[in-house]
């Protein structure tokens, strides 16, 4: 008896854990919805993100080119992926204007 409750317990807590990573998502499919590459992409180091590396032809990142200085929060001149994917997902939540 005691032993089945194990089971079960053991059960319970790998479905709520299954269920919370699914919920949550990965940084690259909140970057994915926005149409921006990911992170990974356009870090040539993969710790930050200069103005330079954010392709140019891409519109998902285009306003990020043109306001780096407001994505880069803690004014180091480098944007790392905690403030890149802050700026992408805040633009992509943005509503857009329809005419």
């Amino acid at each position: 008896m005691k032993f089945s409750r194990s089971i079960v317990s053991f059960a319970l807590l790998a479905t709520l854990g299954t269920g919370a990573a699914f919920a949550h998502g990965t940084p690259q499919d909140d970057a994915g919805k926005s149409g921006a590459p990911a992170f990974s992409e356009v870090s040539k180091d993969g710790k930050y993100v200069k103005r330079s590396d954010l392709p140019k032809d891409n519109d998902a990142v285009k306003e990020l080119r043109a306001h780096y200085n407001e994505a880069d929060t803690n004014h180091d001149g480098k944007v790392d992926k905690g403030e890149y994917d802050a700026y992408v997902n805040k633009a992509s939540a943005r509503p857009q204007n329809q005419n």
